[in-house]
């Protein structure tokens, strides 16, 4: 190893990626994994004989365009899935709605519903489609330096200021009043049908401490829409599972000169005069690095792996009080047969996303319950099956279901 070696602790896709960019740009980066595997939180397992699934993060939803760009992981197999429908609210007092990938069918079945949602749906996608990418370049942008901001800082966020001047009046308006508005507000002034409401709230809350009527909801689908285009949430699933995609980062980590090295675990790292001077394995391996960049979480990072002394007091106090709260169960199973949907007869109207929630009001009072620390006894559920676009996920003729579920301490 070298002085130019670039220490990555965790192999999920943050820490892949990274990888992936220090190795383009010459450096030597080794990512050092805990597991057997690569993926982090990005992984496919097996969880009952014959039957896989993404079994952490949620398998729909792609990377940031550029990233997808850069790395183009086609060349290593990875293939995504598009399903015809992307959400599906089972009807339960009132009929069924189902989001399609094409707008203009999703507005033209709105009509039963109600002809002035079916005229706004399109000019909600339309705006959002406009919104997301003119604020796009946030999502790729080095935080300037507030104090005395470098010339091309400066410039950047004068390109952002273009691009966000070029929306004209009515959608500069909206992205201002957008950003701190709770999503439940927003919601209600484009639709009048309470379970499309409840869609698109679901945007803002999602992996969220906190519920629709909450200040500052509507950002999360302002950045939904500068990542995907979608206020409603893209519906994007990867054949094998998402550990089809961490894999495939793997390979464009190696081929571009990165090194992986999984089943070591990091105890420590080591620093000398301001600088990590080494990184320390739990088998007592020393590893000399010029750096050492982190896909642990802050707490992990900073209290257990760096000595006491190694922070300012002020910072570590800060660590220690860094609020990080749970709000998401994932729940697995493995199904003998399809389950039947109130009102849904095609299969292929569930093949995308499955909203449970049927309101704004269900959705605050499941946020109610994670306020005081216990599991929502009505919980929002985001459900998919991932069988019914990729088969070779379970047994012939049985399924599988992955809940993403609010609100769980």
């Amino acid at each position: 190893m070298n002085s130019r070696n670039i220490i990555i602790i965790g192999a999920g896709h943050n820490g892949l990626i990274a990888a992936f960019y220090l190795a383009k740009a010459g450096l030597k980066p080794v990512v050092l994994e805990r597991r057997e595997f690569a993926g982090g939180a990005c992984v496919t397992e097996e969880f009952h004989p014959g039957f896989r699934c993404s079994t952490l993060a949620t398998s729909t939803g792609p990377l940031l365009p550029q990233i997808q760009k850069d790395l183009q992981l086609e060349r290593y197999g990875l293939e995504y899935i598009t399903p015809e429908t992307s959400v599906a609210v089972p009807g339960l007092d009132e009929p069924p709605v189902f989001i399609y990938q094409d707008a203009k069918r999703t507005a033209s079945e709105l009509t039963d519903l109600s002809a002035g949602d079916a005229r706004n749906y399109s000019e909600f996608i339309a705006a959002f489609s406009r919104i997301g990418k003119a604020i796009r370049p946030l999502l790729t942008l080095t935080p300037p330096n507030i104090d005395s901001p470098t010339k091309s800082e400066l410039w950047n966020l004068g390109k952002l200021g273009w691009a966000i001047r070029g929306l004209g009046k009515k959608d500069e308006y909206r992205l201002l009043r957008y950003g701190p508005m709770a999503v439940a507000d927003l919601a209600a002034e484009w639709f009048e049908t309470e379970s499309l409401r409840a869609v698109v709230a679901a945007r803002g809350i999602f992996g969220a401490f906190a519920g629709p009527w909450s200040a500052g909801t509507s950002a999360a689908v302002l950045l939904q829409a500068a990542t995907d285009g979608s206020a409603i949430g893209s519906t994007k699933f990867i054949k094998g599972g998402m550990g089809a995609l961490t894999q495939a980062l793997a390979k464009a980590v190696v081929d571009a000169g990165g090194e992986i090295r999984t089943s070591s675990e990091v105890s420590r790292i080591n620093v000398a005069d301001g600088r990590v001077s080494n990184v320390v394995l739990s088998t007592g391996e020393e590893l000399p690095a010029w750096t050492a960049v982190s896909s642990a979480d802050p707490g992990v990072t900073f209290l257990e792996l760096l000595d006491y002394g190694e922070l300012d007091p002020s910072f570590r106090s800060k660590i220690q009080n860094y609020r990080a709260l749970g709000t998401v169960a994932k729940v697995n199973l493995a199904l003998a047969a399809l389950p039947r949907f109130e009102g849904i007869g095609d299969a292929n109207r569930i093949s995308g996303r499955i909203h449970i929630g049927p309101s704004i009001d269900y959705l605050e009072r499941a946020f109610d319950a994670a306020k005081y620390g216990g599991f929502s006894p009505q919980p929002f559920l985001d459900v998919t099956i991932p069988t019914l676009t990729d088969p070779t996920l379970a047994p012939k003729g049985a399924n599988v279901m992955s809940i993403h579920a609010q609100f769980a301490p």
